[in-house]
């Protein structure tokens, strides 16, 4: 029996794209017989891994508990854990769902499934973050081991590092092999092509289209494999925006005396502390009779610099917005401009210049986490199998992608914010 239902997450994949993916070969003959979206609307903030949370919660950040990619941790300013570890979801998830039915899941690179023990194949998206670790023992320590050795044995060689497209191409092989010699009823998959490439290159780089044809071969790979009674969902989680400049709030603490750090660039104490979202950033203030303050010297910051800084709101109006509300204050980027957490910048304000792209730490030319009410910056939703009514459905949300994948589970997800998309469906 092949796997019957297949999750796959094309990560920065935006609703615009369907421009052209609608003129290559795999996708154009999978989108004639796909009910799809091109308007959803992510989440806040717009990054990965809050957004494949909420994917597969059907919830927003504030109630699934992962509102960042990165955990708030001082003393590793810069070199912050991510949030790899499935424990840190509040919520009931569409793995507990195949759970509860049943079904045998295989997760690639899904984020935030490290030490998953409800996922038979789990390959987790986890990296080596201390100095004597290595990614080997990592990967091996959170994910399924034996099935990890199998995939490293058959196609590792085919690895260089994490960097794309040879991940991803890497990836692909173990997915098809799975699918073929494992056989789990469910899989869920992410591509990061696409996002790398589009953080290195800009948007809309030639390179950008480049990682689109990459994923339309990979798309036609399923497409001659699967079955006629197979589900298929193929989605984005956020799309992204240019920028022309990094903006270092902890640089500029630093300067105005709100923060101390040693010289190797470490944090010794805070009063005020940013951090980064890429295009919001959550603000912690130690003392909370300062917020006003902080939030005035923000502004006048902000007016100083071109008015970088698009919005500032306490932490009750980002809860509301579905963002965390732990942070005494969030803020946002005016377009163009992002956040970055290191402390020793000399401007607080970079112009990105030629060459900083792999040269100069965290540095891209384009970058998402922004408010989804950022004009043309919308995500895309599909699905296609014997359950569904081929055509466009106008709009979405990402907290509906949930409750309308675990309905082809025959399942539902009872604390989801989403509901199922039943337009989609005979």
């Amino acid at each position: 029996m092949k796997p019957k239902l297949w999750i796959i997450s094309f990560d920065n994949l935006a609703g615009d794209d369907l421009n052209d993916l609608s003129g290559l070969p795999n996708f154009k003959r999978y989108l004639d017989r796909a009910g799809y979206c091109k308007h959803v609307t992510t989440i806040y903030p717009s990054v990965t891994y809050p957004a494949h949370t909420t994917i597969v919660t059907g919830q927003y950040p504030v109630h699934h508990g992962i509102t960042n990619n990165t955990l708030f941790q001082p003393k590793r300013l810069g070199a912050e854990d991510w949030n790899w570890k499935s424990r840190r979801i509040r919520s009931k998830t569409l793995f507990d769902v195949a759970h509860e039915k049943g079904l045998v899941t295989a997760s690639f690179l899904w984020p935030v499934m490290g030490g998953n023990r409800k996922i038979r194949y789990n390959m987790p998206e986890i990296f080596a973050n201390r100095k004597w670790d290595n990614q080997i023992f990592t990967s091996l320590r959170n994910g399924s081991k034996l099935f990890q050795l199998w995939a490293f044995l058959r196609h590792g060689k085919e690895m260089d590092g994490i960097r794309q497209p040879a991940l991803d191409r890497f990836l692909h092989h173990v997915v098809m092999d799975t699918a073929k010699f494992k056989q789990p009823d469910v899989m869920f998959i992410h591509y990061v092509d696409l996002d790398s490439t589009r953080h290195i290159y800009g948007h809309s780089a030639p390179e950008a289209k480049e990682a689109l044809i990459r994923h339309d071969e990979r798309l036609g790979e399923i497409l001659d494999f699967i079955d006629e009674d197979t589900h298929l969902v193929v989605l984005g989680d956020h799309s992204s925006l240019d920028e022309h400049s990094a903006i270092y709030l902890n640089s500029w603490f630093r300067q105005e005396g709100l923060l101390t750090v040693r010289e190797d660039g470490s944090l010794l104490s805070w009063e005020a502390l940013c951090h980064t979202c890429d295009g919001s950033a959550y603000i912690h203030v130690k003392d909370k009779t300062r917020v006003p303050e902080i939030a005035a010297r923000l502004k006048a910051f902000s007016e100083a610099h071109d008015h970088c800084i698009q919005t500032i709101m306490n932490a009750a109006h980002a809860g509301s917005l579905g963002a965390g509300s732990d942070a005494e204050l969030m803020i946002e980027a005016k377009r163009g401009y992002y956040f970055l957490d290191e402390a020793m910048e000399k401007e607080a304000v970079y112009r990105i210049q030629e060459g900083d792209v792999g040269t100069k730490p965290h540095i891209t030319l384009s970058t998402h986490g922004y408010s989804p009410e950022k004009s043309r910056y919308q995500t895309f939703f599909s699905v296609y199998g014997p359950k569904v009514r081929a055509g466009e459905v106008e709009s979405m949300r990402l907290i509906d992608d949930g409750p309308t994948i675990a309905y082809l589970m025959d399942g539902h997800l009872p604390e989801a914010d989403g509901v199922v998309i039943k337009e989609l469906f005979v």
